[in-house]
């Protein structure tokens, strides 16, 4: 039972921490189209280029840690017949 509410509060916090971080960038980009001088704008369109860059660096390092850890995994099943 505790496994399960700790699970919960995992995946609560985890979703929470992923939508937070979106509307980060969403925040960003509304204050893009709402700068009204020119400096403002390439401010925080230099902001948004960074942090939309840091979003993709982390999204490919895990994404290179998942394809290095499907080549770990056998392609075939171990059979212990052969010894018999």
């Amino acid at each position: 039972m505790k496994i399960i509410k700790l699970l919960t509060i995992l995946l609560f916090l985890k979703t929470s921490i992923l939508l937070a971080q979106s509307n980060d960038i969403d925040n960003l980009l509304e204050k893009v189209n709402q700068a009204s001088t020119k400096k403002d704008k390439q401010a925080l369109i230099e902001k948004l280029k960074q942090k939309l860059a840091n979003k993709n660096k982390k999204a490919r390092q895990e994404a290179e840690a998942i394809i290095k850890a499907k080549q770990k995994i056998p392609a075939k099943i171990y059979n212990d017949s052969s010894i018999k």
